[in-house]
């Protein structure tokens, strides 16, 4: 019995958690990613249309908001994942998004109960991470951590357009990554 805890409980912390930007709304078109983030983090990019909160393991009950102004400033839009595996959080009300984040709505692990190790004093959770991935429409995904913000601007005006990898110049194909299904 107690073997079967330890094991649920390392595949929980294991599990993870992909926040996605994307340039359409309902979830659509290319997106920039901050893939296994932590609770209470905000994945913080340029304006984007609609977030996609996937990956979300069955048994975790979540609550996810998008936001604009500016990383998580305000609060644009929020949704539950009632069971499901994923949560799209849509263009319905002003201004593009800039941010988004998820925690658990259940009370070990309340909102205000738990910041990431980055900001371990506790209080109201501020920390922020850029995406760590760049998605084409046609499902390719790059591995944009690291490098610079010229860059990934570039491989951003690309995706926009809409193309697919083969439109993406040589220098950026080494960062292709592999999608295991």
């Amino acid at each position: 019995m107690r073997f079967s805890s330890i094991v649920l409980g390392l595949a929980a912390a294991v599990s993870a958690i992909d926040i996605r930007g994307h340039d359409q709304d309902i979830c659509r078109g290319g997106y920039v990613a901050c893939v296994n983030i932590d609770p209470n983090v905000c994945c913080a990019f340029d304006g984007k249309a609609s977030i996609w909160v996937a990956a979300i393991p069955p048994a975790w009950r979540i609550r996810a908001r998008s936001m604009t102004g500016g990383g998580c400033s305000y609060l644009a839009t929020e949704g539950d994942n009632n069971g499901t595996q994923d949560i799209c959080l849509a263009y319905t009300s002003r201004g593009l998004r800039t941010g988004a984040r998820y925690w658990f709505l259940n009370l070990k692990r309340a909102e205000d109960e738990t910041c990431p190790a980055a900001q371990p004093e506790g209080g109201k959770c501020e920390a922020s991470v850029k995406p760590n991935v760049l998605g084409l429409a046609d499902g390719t995904e790059y591995n944009i951590e690291g490098l610079s913000d010229e860059k990934v601007a570039e491989m951003e005006k690309i995706m926009a357009t809409g193309a697919g990898a083969d439109a993406m110049p040589a220098e950026f194909q080494i960062l292709r990554r592999s999608i295991e299904v």
